[in-house]
């Protein structure tokens, strides 16, 4: 009688391992098509957009395809986030983070963040977005001291990877001094010339999950440079073994002394609006709930698009990070 209680406790308890086994698996494919969608979204999003330039280019400037990095931030409520690159050789003309907020049904919240990384003018117009940076956000210097460039990537990365810690970043969240951990893979790298031994890498400093600030790396195969940009409305500041070489400082819709103003011109800005499902999507593939994705409903209704502003200074950027009222 033992045995036979013994017997059916062990066979409940591999029931049970195998009954949790099955949900988790289920659990993590639902997970990854939620990812799947909330990325699908974004290039939708993106590619809406209209890009010009005077430039006489061979090929149109565009958004690669793919994301360059994708992280999530439960704390601040990003269900999803990513970053775009804009430009598919060398220096990126920008990256842009596109960061969701909970999608829901056929519509969600989704700020955007624009960051201006190399020269040349252009204009990204489309819905409540109309960017034209008059300066690059990121700013290089010579990197004092730096190693003969390796004849190899493997060998430049360690180089870069060695150079990256010596750095240290802090960010001034309203009253709070935040230190900044420094993510020690970079997310990017790119040819800045045609020489073979020319590399660049990008990595960034982050809160929590989230990225705030970008630190590169670039070499044309004889000497080193090294740049920041924000990505973050906070004010920001950068040392090299403990001294001072950038900062940034709060950019608001309503700034006060020492700091600057959201405008569609700078090198850095951000926007946050309500979007809708592209009609193909909506119709075809999926629709949100919480965190899941759930098949389409046959009597959705579809949501009514904002119209596209005409110029620049018809749209409000809005902050991104910083919790703070228009």
């Amino acid at each position: 009688m033992i045995f036979g209680v013994r017997k059916v406790a062990f066979l409940s308890g591999i029931t049970l391992l195998l009954g949790f086994q099955l949900f988790s698996v289920a659990d993590e494919k639902q997970e990854q098509k939620a990812d799947d969608s909330n990325i699908e979204i974004m290039r939708h999003l993106l590619n809406a957009w209209s890009i010009r330039t005077k430039e006489k280019r061979t090929e149109p400037l565009q958004f690669v395809q793919e994301p360059v990095m994708q992280y999530q931030d439960p704390r601040y409520k990003v269900t999803k986030g990513a970053i775009w690159r804009l430009g598919d050789k060398g220096r990126p003309r920008a990256y842009v983070a596109v960061e969701m907020d909970h999608p829901q049904d056929t519509a969600g919240r989704a700020t955007f963040e624009f960051v201006s990384m190399s020269e040349g003018p252009f204009r990204i117009d489309g819905q409540n977005v109309s960017w034209q940076p008059w300066e690059v956000d990121a700013k290089f210097q010579p990197f004092p001291d730096g190693p003969q460039p390796a004849d190899t990537p493997e060998g430049r990365l360690d180089q870069m990877e060695q150079m990256a810690i010596r750095f240290s970043a802090e960010e001034m969240l309203g009253r709070e001094l935040i230190h900044l951990n420094l993510h020690p893979i970079p997310f990017d790298r790119y040819q800045t010339t045609e020489d073979k031994n020319s590399d660049a890498a990008v990595f960034f400093f982050e809160r929590g999950f989230n990225p705030e600030v970008f630190l590169i790396f670039e070499t044309d195969g004889k000497t080193w440079n090294y740049g920041c940009a924000r990505l973050s409305a906070a004010a920001n500041l950068v040392k090299l073994d403990g001294k001072e070489v950038w900062s940034c400082p709060k950019i608001s819709v309503r700034p006060k002394e020492d700091q600057i103003r959201y405008q569609w011109t700078n090198g850095y800005t951000a926007n946050r609006h309500v979007f809708h499902l592209p009609r193909e999507l909506k119709s075809s593939q999926f629709r949100f709930g919480r965190n899941r994705v759930i098949p389409l409903k046959k009597n959705s209704v579809e949501g009514k698009p904002q119209p596209v502003p005409a110029e620049a200074e018809d749209v409000k950027p809005v902050p991104n990070k910083e919790t703070e009222s228009p």
